[in-house]
């Protein structure tokens, strides 16, 4: 199903939490405390919050309206975003899809051997996380019905009876900022700037810093050329720790290779921050959202601006690799 392969790594919300559970020390959060519908699904942890409400809605309405509701509801329903339910057997081949909506006449047959690249069947692989503990991820290639090729999924699993039937229940994410998915006809400039959105930012960012660590200082020709990473005033930046501009794709901020200007993220005390040393805020956080007001050269007007910016090691050295996008420019 995949063309490239990944390491596959089982990760339980945490080793002591599941273990806790098993015993029957630790409840997950109930739905009331953190509940999120399909198309706010955003995270893993979001991921976790909405299964373990699709889990309490089944207590709550009972098999036939769960069922209906999992298929018609856009609470449950939206895109690639889906609650599904798998009988649980260790038998390869054999699991039964209870709850499909991308395909409800899978419903009631048997998957059949569903051997991923990773080498494993995934129904047998969803079985022994939910039935060793309770509930957990597990990581595998499938085909996003968003796309429809096949990518990397993380899905989050738990046990449930299914009228009668050993089952698990759960839901997965598809990520698309991650090595095996950052694919240039769906994570590029064009399209953040058609449709801006936080998430958008943060693939395109992710996707660029990626390009940095595995490729070094050689990466910066390309982030700051190539049409992927650059169009019109969506481009890639990247930093130093003491907030020089070390690379950009701006148009308007070089001539022959010499910056005409300061990075905008620096921290004079007239400047968009005020001075707030964005720069430190973003080292020790990794990875950040900032919102300011900066002129953007392509309309010679201050506008708002939201950039992402993430620290990466390039040669043992940290760099900030960034992007925004202007909130009052007009896709």
């Amino acid at each position: 199903m995949m063309t490239r392969r990944l390491p596959c790594f089982l990760i339980p919300l945490s080793l002591a939490m599941a273990a806790a559970e098993a015993f029957g020390a630790v409840q997950p959060v109930p739905c009331a405390e953190k509940s999120i519908v399909a198309s706010a699904v955003r995270t893993p942890e979001d991921i976790e919050a909405f299964v373990q409400c699709a889990y309490e809605y089944v207590q709550d309405v009972g098999f036939a309206e769960a069922r209906r509701a999992f298929h018609e509801d856009a609470r449950w329903n939206s895109g690639p975003i889906y609650i599904f339910v798998d009988e649980s057997t260790p038998m390869s081949g054999a699991a039964r899809a209870l709850v499909f909506p991308p395909d409800p006449s899978r419903e009631g047959l048997p998957w059949g051997p569903l051997v991923d690249d990773f080498r494993s069947d995934l129904a047998v692989e969803a079985h022994r996380v939910a039935s060793g503990f309770g509930e957990g991820w597990f990581y595998y290639g499938f085909t996003n019905p968003a796309t429809g090729r096949a990518e990397p999924k993380a899905s989050y699993v738990r046990s449930i009876d299914w009228e009668g039937t050993p089952a698990v229940i759960g839901a997965g994410i598809y990520r698309r900022d991650i090595p095996a998915t950052c694919q240039a006809d769906e994570v590029n400039a064009m399209g953040l700037e058609a449709s801006p959105s936080g998430q958008r930012l943060q693939e395109f960012v992710r996707c660029a810093a990626m390009e940095i660590e595995s490729k070094g200082y050689f990466a910066s020709q390309a982030l700051s050329t190539d049409p992927r990473w650059t169009s019109n005033s969506i481009y890639v930046f990247g930093l130093d720790m003491y907030g020089n501009t070390l690379f950009s794709g701006d148009p308007y901020s070089q001539w022959f290779g010499v910056f005409s200007r300061a990075s905008e993220l620096n921290a004079r005390l007239d400047g968009p921050f005020a001075g707030r040393d964005m720069i430190g805020v973003a080292d020790a956080f990794g990875e950040t959202f900032l919102y300011y007001s900066t002129l953007n050269p392509a309309t010679g007007k201050s506008e708002r601006k939201v950039t992402f910016v993430k620290r990466v090691l390039t040669y043992g050295l940290p760099i900030l690799v960034g992007a925004g996008y202007y909130l009052d420019e007009s896709p």
